[in-house]
């Protein structure tokens, strides 16, 4: 596969994953309920972060859309790339331009603790 194939591809996957989280958001606006288990009797949503500090734009979202989540059974799991950003002082670190308002991951991360939503590695 040559270099310019693989940026049109990393391009076209990159696109997706905003187009469903696009979607998520969405939903969520809309007051749409995707994570519910009615059989356990628990509703709550699940948040995977798994891109690290090399992608603090897809970092900062999720951690942005989770701190906007209804009071439910929460939980954010950092995974794969996401651990990264849970070493000791990664998430003070992590910044977006996008996300000014929210200053940092860290400060995020406080923030969903201090809501009692669940944060796994």
């Amino acid at each position: 596969m040559s270099a310019d194939s693989a940026n049109r591809a990393s391009t076209r996957l990159k696109s997706l994953g905003l187009g469903f989280l696009s979607l998520v958001i969405g939903g969520l606006a809309t007051g749409h309920s995707w994570s519910t288990v009615p059989e356990a009797g628990r509703k709550g949503y699940v948040i995977a972060i798994t891109h690290g500090p090399k992608d603090p734009d897809r970092v900062m979202l999720a951690l942005t859309t989770a701190t906007r989540l209804p009071k439910c059974d929460n939980h954010v799991w950092f995974a794969i790339d996401g651990g990264q950003v849970c070493k000791k002082g990664e998430a003070e670190k992590v910044t977006s331009p996008l996300f000014t308002k929210q200053e940092n991951a860290a400060k995020l991360i406080e923030a969903l603790r201090a809501k009692g939503v669940a944060v796994h590695i």
